[in-house]
């Protein structure tokens, strides 16, 4: 399998290390602006080769992306002194924009993981510049978060977070939504399971979505940054297209009239495979969950008009 990884910040470097470690990546091909910093990673990832499987890690740049089974897309810029949130996303629209232009170009067959934040509106200003396979171009999304949930609810209760079955869908932010009425334990009803635990009190489902929501920014408060858990969360989504495991996972798809949500990439389950998204599951949710599923949609939908509108005037007044 061949991989790329385009953006070489803190989450490229640490995905670039995580899919080393997992082993299944014969040929890791690093991009990156500052080309050297890119052929700095692939020295020092290089050197670790002896105690993995047999990698060759290498820098290059967008041409050497052909022939890749799956590209990682984590490049971004940082916000500047005094730039409003909606110039920084024009930035990296821009940004991405170009990326998928030359992605498009020499890997137009690969499978597109978008990182970059924000990433349902990065996701979709990729997929329509690129033109690529819908099926083959989706965001992480709500993957680390359902993660981060899973694992609050699993320690408080006393279960492995792989016994934990519960979904973080929407906008990988602040407007993301849980699954409550979906929730299971085992196979038993989380609701049900509440009852009889003797642990919880009638706040303690909503705490845990509150501390995963906010995780990111508390993280990035102590160190800075964060790449650990994205990093593993995205090999882990390279690993179910290797094996072709068909997994179902919260990823960040373009969607087409799903419960009423049309052209906008959210959060939703998919089954992912070698093929890429081989089917997006549709949820029976809540009326209360269906109502914020729907704000979420809209406030990314917003999103992507301020920038396309903004875009726009900037290009008449060139």
């Amino acid at each position: 399998m061949k991989v790329g990884v385009v953006g070489l910040g803190r989450v490229g470097s640490s995905t670039a290390f995580a899919l080393l470690m997992k082993g299944f990546a014969k040929e890791l091909v690093l991009v990156d602006v500052d080309r050297k910093k890119a052929e700095g990673d692939a020295l020092d990832l290089l050197h670790g080769t002896p105690f993995t499987r047999r990698t060759n890690v290498y820098a290059g740049d967008f041409h050497d992306l052909a022939g890749s089974d799956v590209v990682v897309v984590s490049a971004g810029v940082a916000q500047k002194p005094g730039e409003t949130r909606l110039q920084l996303l024009d930035r990296n629209v821009r940004v991405i924009k170009e990326i998928a232009r030359q992605v498009s170009s020499f890997a137009p067959d690969s499978i597109v993981i978008m990182v970059t934040n924000p990433v349902d509106v990065l996701t979709y200003f990729f997929l329509k510049e690129s033109g690529m396979d819908k099926k083959k171009v989706f965001g992480s999304g709500t993957t680390l978060d359902t993660a981060r949930l899973r694992t609050l609810i699993a320690h408080h209760c006393g279960f492995s977070p792989r016994s934990v079955h519960v979904y973080v869908i929407g906008e990988h932010g602040d407007t993301e939504l849980v699954v409550w009425s979906g929730a299971t334990i085992g196979g038993v009803p989380l609701k049900n399971m509440c009852v009889v635990c003797g642990r919880c009190d009638s706040s303690i489902l909503e705490k845990f979505a509150e501390e995963t929501r906010t995780a990111a920014y508390r993280i990035i408060e102590k160190k800075g940054a964060t790449h650990y858990a994205i990093a593993l969360a995205v090999a882990d989504i390279v690993e179910s297209i290797f094996y072709d495991e068909k997994r179902v996972l919260t990823l960040s798809v373009y969607l087409e009239d799903y419960l009423g949500v049309s052209d906008v990439c959210l959060s939703v389950p998919c089954s992912l495979g070698r093929q890429g998204v081989e089917r997006i599951l549709e949820l029976q949710l809540s009326e209360e969950e269906l109502e914020k599923f729907k704000y979420s949609a809209s406030v990314l939908k917003e999103a992507i008009s301020e920038v396309s509108g903004y875009q726009d005037g900037a290009q008449k007044d060139n």
